[in-house]
């Protein structure tokens, strides 16, 4: 056995001073690969779904969807193809409205804007006209800080425009979503606390109101005459107040892009402007100065590289069109709400006992009746859970996506539909009238 002589103290607190180094080496080296992986999974995460432009996450998935109100979804969930995508959309969490609202106003177009006298020589003026128009929108929420009072914070930020000259503003829904205040910026510095007219979660609009007059209201355009190639501008308020009224320029990169973001599948213009965290809310205004789009999102992430590396996705946003966004806000401030047309069902692809058989006799993967809402639509045309669906008003449909579409963006509240369905081996019609799923139980 050997021993290790030291010439103390010069050689012991050599070695001590070596064993003491090695071991922060080692630990450096931990804390550093942690990091990294750390860091690598947070980054994965965020570009792998894109990111709302007020900060919060959102993907272009595949379409998931549910005809059943959300409180009554079993286990809180939808799903497409269990069999090859069980993608679950988590259920919402209550929402608390912000304190103040606003009564219903049907004539609220009294003080809509006008169209503009002249067409515009050069963008300066256009935005110039605008400015005035566009407005910051901060989102404020409790915060609790170990065993302290809650105190009011400001929780989140994005932008807006005004509508009316007597202070309607227009933004997206998760701009304010858990706000307990929420108050509207000027450009001239005044500060508003608003009112919550109303908000619609599944296309992501909001209404808010604001007691001031002699506004500068922006003109709303025609989303539907747009074109790809046009010059469009994007305006709000990005990084906070900081930068508030930042504009950025591109082109319509396309008119009507089918995007899933958080669960609910939307038609979006895309566009290569700018969009950034903060611009949520904003108007997207074409060369004449009209509104054609409220800035909603961006693409962060193009794919993946060889080794599994997110690409990084440059001039991907996307802007709700006016269109849509009009028809949804007048609703809002006329009617305070927004009629949801459903029949109350929750469609999967195919029955699991039907899959391996399906598989073996090369058979399609049909829709299936998963889930019937008690006294719904659907049940009271007498539809019950495992019947296969085969078309709708005499149009064959084989995809679940279809029929939801049909059913939300095709038809209204009140009106009848053909159901083709099968049940042990017979075919059946069944005539369901669409409902509202805000008033279904």
């Amino acid at each position: 056995m050997s021993h290790k002589i030291y010439s103390y103290p010069a050689d012991y607190d050599q070695e001590k001073s070596l064993r003491r180094e090695h071991r922060r080496g080692v630990i450096l080296v931990w804390i550093l690969v942690a990091l990294i992986v750390l860091g690598s999974t947070v980054v994965a995460a965020l570009t792998a779904r894109g990111a709302r432009v007020m900060g919060t996450a959102c993907a272009g998935k595949q379409i998931l969807e549910s005809l059943i109100p959300e409180d009554k979804q079993p286990g809180g969930a939808t799903f497409t193809d269990p069999d090859t995508n069980p993608q679950i959309t988590p259920h919402p969490a209550d929402t608390p409205a912000p304190i103040a609202t606003v009564e219903p106003n049907p004539d609220f177009m009294d003080h809509a804007a006008e169209p503009y006298a002249e067409r515009f020589d050069n963008l300066p003026d256009v935005i110039e006209a605008v400015a005035a128009g566009v407005v910051g929108v901060t989102n404020w929420q409790n915060y609790t800080a170990g065993a302290s009072a809650p105190r009011l914070v400001e929780w989140g930020s994005g932008s807006g425009f005004i509508i009316t000259t007597d202070g309607y503003v227009l933004t997206n829904q998760h701009v304010i979503e858990n706000a307990l205040k929420v108050t509207v910026n000027l450009r001239d510095g005044q500060e508003y606390e608003a009112r919550v007219v109303g908000s619609d979660r599944v296309t992501d609009i909001a209404v808010l109101k604001i007691d001031a007059a002699a506004l500068t209201a922006l003109p709303i355009g025609d989303s539907d005459q747009l074109r790809v190639g046009e010059f469009v501008f994007a305006v709000g308020d990005p990084v906070r107040s900081e930068l508030s009224g930042s504009v950025t320029f591109g082109i319509v990169s396309a008119k009507s892009r089918a995007i899933n973001i958080d669960g609910f599948v939307n038609n979006y213009i895309q566009t290569d402007a700018a969009i950034n965290l903060g611009n949520s809310g904003g108007p997207l205004i074409n060369m004449d100065g009209f509104v054609i789009g409220m800035n909603s999102a961006k693409t962060v992430t193009a794919g993946y590289d060889a080794t599994g590396k997110a690409i990084a996705a440059e001039g991907i946003g996307f802007a709700i069109p006016i269109n849509k966004v009009w028809e949804i806000a007048s609703q809002l401030i006329t009617t305070g709400g927004v009629p949801k047309p459903g029949i109350g069902i929750i469609i999967k692809q195919t029955r699991p006992e039907y899959r391996d058989i399906a598989k073996e006799e090369g058979e399609e993967f049909r829709p299936y009746v998963d889930a019937v809402t008690e006294g719904g639509p659907a049940d009271l045309a007498g539809m019950k859970v495992g019947d296969v669906i085969l078309a709708l008003d005499g149009i064959e449909m084989s995809e679940t996506n279809d029929i939801v579409a049909y059913i939300r963006e095709q038809s209204k509240v009140g009106q009848q539909i053909v159901f083709t369905i099968e049940r042990e081996g017979e075919q059946l019609e069944l005539t369901v009238t669409v409902g509202d799923l805000n008033k279904m139980s």
